[in-house]
């Protein structure tokens, strides 16, 4: 082929193939520089964990949660980039009111999502009634429905690339016999299909999928010994290792995941489904 042929067929080549930057991964202590994060359940547990390690990040956030005196003592150990609102999840007249509030809260506008608002399981299959059922499906999955739908709407109309994390759980992966195995598996199929219907507008979702990770829920403290018998790794999860991989998928490091639940939980959920 001609010299002239080959610059023909290049420029052809151009014309039909969308040319994409290559991204510069930023160092690791300011992959969230610049950047704000609204966090659901963010005064305890994962959810806080997640909110000081973006701090650290150089994030701005706002936690969200029902307690507020939690909210306003958290923000004090979170300092300056840390404001809070008070909201329940499984409020959807809440939801609606507080979230336009939270968008004015930073100069910048929220270009991350957290949904980390999440209620546990009380009692055995034989013994739930429709209250705790309600409590968990509203929280969970209603809930994270209708904050995704406000967030992301405000994304797409603001054209923010942003992202959205859902913590899920290795429960998820397990045969759902209570309310909370099958939030669980909501969550997943739910990432699946917002990461399907915002990855067109620059929104990358994905989920975190810890497994029994020292927190209030577990009735786990930092102090306890971390030993677990029944864990593959022998141990239980610290929030600060959800955080640190939290870090990496909202982060421009990870916008190649896409829709998927990653699992930090020793093996549960993914080398057995019993623990």
């Amino acid at each position: 082929m001609s010299l002239i042929g080959k610059i023909k067929k290049g420029i052809r080549f151009l014309k039909r193939k969308e040319q994409v930057p290559i991204m510069k991964v930023a160092t690791s202590n300011d992959l969230l520089e610049n950047h704000v994060a609204l966090i659901t359940g963010g005064n305890s547990g994962i959810g806080f964990s997640i909110a000081q390690k973006f701090v650290e990040s150089g994030c701005a956030v706002i936690i969200a949660g029902r307690n507020e005196l939690k909210l306003q003592n958290c923000v004090k150990i979170l300092g300056g980039k840390a404001k809070y609102i008070t909201l329940d999840v499984s409020d959807i007249n809440d939801i609606k009111r507080k979230i336009p509030a939270a968008m004015e809260l930073f100069p910048r506008k929220i270009d991350i999502l957290v949904n980390c608002a999440g209620v546990g399981v009380k009692h055995s299959f034989w013994d739930i009634d429709e209250k705790e059922y309600d409590n968990i499906m509203n929280t969970n999955t209603r809930g994270m429905f209708f904050v995704s739908q406000l967030v992301s709407k405000y994304m797409v109309d603001n054209h923010i690339h942003g992202h959205i994390l859902n913590v899920s759980s290795s429960s998820g992966a397990r045969p759902a016999w209570t309310p909370y195995e099958m939030s669980k598996w909501a969550v997943n199929g739910f990432t699946r299909g917002l990461a399907d219907t915002l990855i067109q507008y620059g929104v990358v979702v994905n989920a975190i999928a810890p497994g029994p990770t020292v927190t209030p829920m577990i009735n786990k403290n930092n102090e306890d010994n971390l030993y677990s018998e029944r864990s593959l790794a022998k141990r239980f999860i610290m929030p600060e290792e959800i955080a640190n991989l939290a870090i990496f998928l909202v982060s421009d490091a990870g916008n190649m995941i896409v829709g998927d639940t990653v699992y930090c939980s020793g093996g549960s959920g993914i080398i057995t489904l019993h623990n």
